[in-house]
């Protein structure tokens, strides 16, 4: 009867430390919790909003942010564009024409869209270099990205590249010179100088980056135009430039990588 009696006694008691132990746990879980961060990972936002109208102010490229101005601009697109750093040889991959159109880019884009699926591995901000033949030299025009200016000297230089000079645009890849680049020790880079070199093979190094301006979207901004698509064959492009290069030698040599002389301003 003692045993049995001793027995209930320590029942009892267990049964009365239960909640006391309930609490010890829950306390011990919560400060576990605090010590580990009470707050989660937040995902990427889904889409940035979009720039602003330029202040009156801007008169020139020096005067416009990395982020650019203008009405319904991409401030994610404008910064990947306005790059102004030169990767390091070592880093830099060489792609082919085939390899370029293999890029996979999504069949919608809306202004502001969140890039980091863009910039996996192999793909945009990847430092890559391009050779091929310059069918034709375009004079850019107002963008975002330069903050709507229009003189050549702050706008982009286009470059329709082919690996054939007897192929269309349509089968093109395109490289931009970008004005910042041109202010950041390549004064030479101006359209009237460049535009001599079409016909020229030329190699061309910079940054891998999808121009999402040319995809159609599916979120439409108040008063925003139409996304319209470009005559090429991707809408990857290198870009910016931050390498010109243009073959003195035979196109056999060149592709073995003898014969290169880095662009100047002339031919």
């Amino acid at each position: 009867m003692l045993l049995h009696r001793q027995q209930s006694t320590n029942t009892g008691e267990y049964a009365s430390m239960k909640p006391e132990l309930t609490h010890m746990i829950l306390t011990a879980f919560g400060c576990a919790f605090l010590f580990t961060g009470s707050t989660p990972a937040q995902p990427p936002p889904k889409r940035t909003p979009p720039t602003a109208a330029c202040p009156a102010a801007v008169s020139g490229i020096a005067d416009c942010s990395e982020t650019g101005c203008g009405e319904n601009g991409d401030t994610e697109l404008n910064k990947a564009k306005n790059r102004t750093d030169t990767p390091a040889e070592a880093d830099v991959k060489h792609k082919s024409f085939a390899s370029m159109r293999k890029l996979v880019q999504p069949t919608r884009w809306s202004t502001g869209d969140n890039r980091t699926s863009l910039r996996t591995a192999g793909k945009e901000a990847t430092p890559v270099q391009l050779k091929g033949f310059l069918l034709l030299v375009k004079p850019g025009g107002g963008e975002s990205c330069n903050c709507d200016l229009t003189r050549r000297v702050d706008t982009d230089v286009h470059l329709v590249l082919v690996e054939d000079l007897d192929e269309t645009e349509d089968t093109s890849v395109t490289a931009e010179i970008s004005p910042r680049m041109r202010a950041n020790g390549h004064p030479e880079w101006q359209f009237k100088n460049v535009n001599d070199l079409q016909g020229e093979y030329i190699r061309v190094t910079g940054w891998l980056m999808l121009d999402t301006k040319h995809i159609r979207q599916t979120h439409f901004l108040p008063n925003e135009g139409v996304n319209k698509g470009l005559k090429r064959s991707t809408n990857w492009e290198v870009h910016p430039i931050t390498k010109l290069e243009v073959c003195q030698k035979s196109l056999s040599a060149c592709n073995a990588n003898d014969g290169w002389k880095e662009f100047t301003g002339t031919p």
